[in-house]
C-alpha cells in the first residue's frame, strides 16, 4: 500500500486500430494505481479476451512500471453468414461486424451456415482457402487493377471472385490459385489493350 509503489509509467507498443485509453482501460492498468494491484497475468488474461488483440505480453518493473507489447488481429475479409462476421489474415473469425469496424474488405458468400457450423474441417479449410486466395490475388499483381469485391463459395467448395468495378464473375474452383490467377492477369491484360 506505499505510495513508493504507485504506478509511474506504462509503456505500449504494438496498437494501430486500437487507442492506448483503449488498451489500457482493457488491461485495467491505470498511472497513479499500486502496481501490485493487477498482475501481468491477469493484464494478459483481459488483454487477450479482446476480440482485436491477438497476442499480449506484459512485464511489470518494481517500483512502478509496466511494459505492455501487443498484436492486433487484422482483418482481411468479411463473412455472411446470416450475421456479417470479421476474418482475420489467420484464417479465423475473431468478432460479428459492428459500427466502426472495417467493411470496405472482400465479401466471402455462399456458405451454408448450419454446414458452417457443425463441421469444423469444413469451416477451416474454407476460410484458409479465402485467405491464401486473397493473398495469391495481390501476389499475381491484380488488386491494384481489379479488386475483388466478393469470394463465392460455390456447391462443389470451389471458389469464385466477383472482381472490378463491373463485378466480373472469374470461377477458379479448386487451388492451388496462383497460376490461375497469372492466366487470368494475362487475359485481362489481352482484353484492355483490345479495350474490351
Amino acid at each position: 500500500t506505499s505510495p513508493a509503489f504507485a504506478v509511474t509509467e506504462i509503456s505500449l507498443e504494438g496498437h494501430v486500430r486500437l487507442t492506448r485509453e483503449e488498451v489500457l482501460a482493457q488491461a485495467e492498468l491505470a498511472v497513479g494505481n499500486n502496481v501490485f494491484d493487477v498482475s501481468p497475468e491477469e493484464a494478459q488474461t483481459r488483454l487477450l479476451a479482446h476480440p482485436w488483440i491477438a497476442e499480449a505480453s506484459i512485464r511489470r518493473r518494481l517500483p512502478g512500471s509496466y511494459t505492455i507489447e501487443i498484436r492486433e488481429r487484422r482483418a482481411v475479409a468479411l463473412l455472411a453468414l446470416g450475421d456479417v462476421f470479421l476474418v482475420s489474415d489467420s484464417g479465423a473469425i475473431f468478432k460479428r461486424v459492428e459500427g466502426d469496424d472495417p467493411i470496405d474488405l472482400p465479401v466471402i458468400t455462399g456458405i451454408e451456415r448450419e454446414r458452417f457450423t457443425r463441421d469444423r474441417a469444413f469451416r477451416t479449410s474454407v476460410l484458409l482457402e479465402a485467405v491464401a486466395l486473397l493473398h495469391d490475388y495481390r501476389g499475381a499483381g491484380l488488386w491494384s487493377r481489379e479488386p475483388i469485391f466478393e469470394i463465392h463459395v460455390e456447391r462443389d467448395d470451389g471458389l469464385s471472385l466477383y472482381v472490378g468495378e463491373d463485378a466480373t464473375y472469374v470461377r477458379l474452383g479448386h487451388g492451388p490459385f496462383l497460376d490461375k490467377l497469372r492466366r487470368l492477369r494475362t487475359v485481362l491484360d489481352e482484353l484492355g489493350e483490345r479495350g474490351a
